[in-house]
């Protein structure tokens, strides 16, 4: 498969990337609740507002990426979340008041959120509509051997200092930075070369395309499932299934291990197919996956509820990512693909909301009742795939195009 040049070296940062956000992100709920006394409900609202402030970003990102290049905006934004990471790690070592954490945290995500409109434009922009399905998969195999590594590092940090926890992870996102800055090149041309402040007319405009207003709906409530593996799953495993911050940190590895491991031999599975026959498979995986978790009797029993989501993420992961980008015209996967992640985000942010608080508010009563919930999102998530698959073109919907890499104004995509 032709990659473009520097493809494999994003894909190494994208894994370094992830391994300094999984140190820390996913032990911070745990942090709140059990180091600092926050109630699991009040975490559930800090973290999923702080994903709700970065929604917003993501559109920003992907117009600021259309108007001066992917690069600029993938340097910007690692070098900010860099420096917000630290300020947390300090406020974690002096003990600080909790506020600078409510502050300085939704920043982070509200500016680490542009890199990934601007990454995923950039795959987009040198590679064609039939080939972006197995690109996606790659540079997720490259983030999820970070991923496998990342929470197990975290979880022996967590043993010690959570403050050097997120020390380590500055210091990974601020190297991200300059690798990016020494090893990717913009596409020649596409930058529209000035930038207008982003207006909610544009993200409208996109909004009018009813198939991917669909589109967008269904990825709103499929990351509202995907976005229990992080949060809601520290929680119950800490507080119903008595699993220590190691054993969950290790239950992160499950995932990421079989992300690196069998990312490729998914996409080669599902390649041939509609892309969004895919998504609805992996929506069903989901759904097993969760509901064994939440019954789980032992550590081994949860790691192989965990392997089963994974399965579910193999599929669906970059087949969201290339079906948007499929979706959208030419010059603008920037604002196509920010709008999507905005829909995406929001969808996380709901998705925690709502899983968090029911584990404080259900599980007291009916231990796996949020996991019920969980799995009746994903499998309405799985019938709105398979009817928004019976409208798309097929050219769309993975099964068509140019089999070398093309050149924007040729490629085979709306115009």
């Amino acid at each position: 498969m032709n990659l473009p040049p520097g493809f494999w070296i994003l894909a190494a940062a994208e894994g370094l990337l992830n391994a300094g956000y999984a140190i820390s992100f996913p032990f911070l709920a745990v942090y709140l609740s059990s180091h600092r006394g926050v109630p699991m409900a009040w975490v559930g609202v800090f973290l999923s507002g702080s994903m709700l402030v970065s929604s917003a970003a993501q559109f920003v990102g992907g117009e600021i990426s259309d108007a001066i290049g992917r690069r600029k905006v993938m340097i910007l934004s690692l070098v900010a979340r860099s420096v917000l990471i630290a300020v947390i790690a300090a406020i974690i070592y002096f003990r600080a008041g909790l506020w600078g954490i409510f502050i300085f945290h939704p920043l982070g995500m509200f500016f680490g959120s542009f890199y990934h409109p601007a990454a995923r434009s950039w795959v987009a922009d040198f590679t064609a509509p039939s080939r972006r399905m197995k690109a996606y998969g790659f540079l997720r195999m490259g983030s999820n051997a970070g991923w496998a590594l990342g929470p197990a590092l975290g979880g022996l940090l967590a043993a010690g200092s959570y403050a050097l926890m997120f020390g380590v992870s500055a210091v990974v996102f601020a190297v991200c930075g300059v690798i990016v800055a020494f090893a990717i090149k913009d596409f020649p041309g596409l930058a529209k070369g000035r930038f207008t402040a982003p207006r909610l007319g544009a993200a409208r405009e996109t909004l009018k395309n009813g198939h991917f207003l669909r589109f967008c709906v269904f990825s709103f409530t499929m990351s509202a499932a995907m976005s229990q593996l992080v949060v809601s799953s520290s929680l119950y495993s800490k507080n119903y299934l008595g699993f220590d911050e190691r054993q969950i940190g290790l239950l992160f590895s499950v995932n990421g291990l079989m992300v690196v491991f069998f990312q490729y031999f998914m996409t080669r599975l599902v390649e041939g197919h509609r892309i969004t026959s895919g998504l609805a498979m992996g929506a069903v995986l989901y759904a097993v996956g969760y509901l064994s978790f939440g019954y789980a009797p032992s550590f081994f029993f949860a790691a192989a509820a965990i392997v089963v989501v994974t399965l579910g993420e193999l599929a669906v992961s970059p087949g969201l990512q290339a079906l948007g980008a499929n979706m959208a015209p030419r010059g603008e996967k920037g604002r196509y693909l920010g709008v999507q992640g905005l829909f995406q985000q929001v969808g996380s942010s709901t998705g925690i909301f709502i899983g968090s608080n029911a584990i404080g508010l259900l599980s007291p009563f009916y231990q796996q009742a949020p996991w019920f919930i969980v799995a009746a999102i994903a499998i309405g998530s799985c019938f709105g795939f398979l009817s928004l698959g019976r409208r798309l073109p097929l050219e769309q919907d993975g099964l068509k195009g140019p089999m070398l890499p093309p050149v924007p104004e040729e490629a085979n995509e709306p115009a």
